[in-house]
């Protein structure tokens, strides 16, 4: 049962765990979207309102 592709890195540069991803198109990105997607999507978040507050 060969998956090429499958198991890579957390997309959180402040993680050092892997997944399985499992999803149809194979693109999940975080290990967990409890902990490391919500992180990931609030720092975006933040990151887009200060610089639209900023000008």
């Amino acid at each position: 049962m060969s998956s090429p592709g499958r198991l890579r890195p957390c997309e959180n540069p402040g993680c050092r765990l892997f997944l399985i991803d499992h999803s149809k198109p194979n693109r999940a990105r975080w290990c967990s979207m409890a902990v490391c997607g919500n992180r990931m999507k609030a720092r975006r978040h933040y990151q887009r309102t200060r610089q639209g507050g900023a000008d």
